[in-house]
């Protein structure tokens, strides 16, 4: 069966590069992206339409949803296919069949309703692996965690983890694994989370804000989505004999999760003070079986030393408040402004001047 939208590729993969470099030129990888509208997909597609490589990328979403991919790429360069059904093995394997390299960035943070953790981030990933071991694929990148471990308590991490033995099973010669750790970006379900903890409570709470063990004993690594997205690039274009097999990509600073919270809260201007409930901290890690609180909360980055990692890609990892401001502004009470008459910032918790709240 032939793909509808490939069509324009030749019988094997692109390995002649033609032009200056850039978004108009060809260079001689042919990509195969799986789940390039996702959050981190769009700095991938960026990243590869830089240098000129060809894509083919696969989705299951409307239209408009994958359209401003396109921009991306220069005419031509850049296959969109509607693939509603990944159960179809032959439909698969033509998918990657064009391509030296294919991008495994599938998975899902929650379960869905006609899809459990299971079949998000380890059966979809297995039928990837399988159609890409049937025709050859020479390269497989597959993304994972850096916490990614079947003793986690976190059912996402059990997943990716999973995926990692699936992975290694099927395509031992030829897959990459890139464990990251968790992102920051406009995008991202981690600093928007933590934010959100924080803004939601009333002023006359004094930013008190339930976090687990109030944050003490949690560390964090997080790192730049665009620089991770950039390490993959890179990775593409390095010659396989340079390639390594496995690659951890952190950020350039080791957090508690105290000191994050506080970094969240002088960029939004909000108070913090750290409260730890352990009746909610049941409910939610026990009961509830809240995922995000698991990971973000209770997981502690534990990254592998020797590992080859941004640096090594020649990538220097962004400082998180150096680029977190541009979407955390966001969460500033919009009357918590500097005065234009003596450049003072207004204080919303001991004034109770218009601020609505009864102090």
């Amino acid at each position: 069966m032939a793909v509808r939208g490939v069509r324009a590729l030749s019988a094997s993969p692109v390995t002649v590069s033609t032009g200056r470099g850039g978004r108009s030129s060809t260079n001689s990888h042919t990509v195969t992206v799986f789940g390039s509208t996702g959050r981190m997909g769009r700095f991938l597609i960026n990243s590869l339409g830089q240098s000129g490589s060809q894509l083919i990328l696969p989705h299951r979403c409307d239209t408009h949803t994958i359209n401003p991919l396109k921009m991306a790429s220069d005419l031509g360069q850049q296959h969109q296919v509607y693939t509603p059904d990944f159960n179809d093995e032959a439909h698969l394997e033509d998918l990657v069949k064009y391509s030296d390299v294919v991008v495994n960035l599938t998975g899902s943070h929650r379960p869905r309703l006609h899809h459990s953790f299971k079949d998000s981030n380890a059966t979809l990933t297995h039928k990837i692996a399988r159609a890409c071991k049937n025709v050859g694929t020479p390269c497989f990148i597959h993304m994972s965690h850096i916490n990614a471990s079947y003793d986690s308590p976190s059912q996402y991490l059990k997943t990716k983890a999973l995926s990692e033995e699936i992975v290694l099973h099927e395509l031992p010669n030829s897959a990459i694994i890139v464990r990251s750790a968790d992102c920051f970006h406009a995008w991202d379900d981690f600093t928007h989370y933590l934010a959100r903890l924080n803004s939601r409570k009333r002023l006359v709470q004094k930013g008190r804000t339930q976090i687990y063990k109030r944050g003490i004993f949690t560390y964090k690594q997080p790192v730049f989505g665009p620089d991770v997205m950039k390490g993959v690039a890179r990775i593409i274009s390095t010659p396989d004999q340079d390639r390594q097999r496995l690659y951890q990509f952190v950020g350039p600073k080791l957090y508690s999760l105290h000191e994050f919270m506080q970094s969240i809260t002088d960029i939004t201007f909000r108070m913090y003070q750290p409260i730890f409930n352990p009746v909610r901290h049941i409910v939610e890690a026990n009961i509830a079986r809240y995922e995000n609180y698991i990971r973000y909360q209770m997981v502690t980055d534990k990254p592998i030393n020797g590992l080859p990692g941004l640096e090594d890609l020649g990538i220097k990892p962004s400082v998180f408040e150096d680029e977190a401001l541009f979407w955390l502004r966001n969460y500033r009470i919009f009357w918590q402004t500097w005065d234009p008459l003596d450049g003072q910032k207004s204080d919303i918790y001991n004034n109770s001047m218009g601020t609505g709240e009864n102090l």
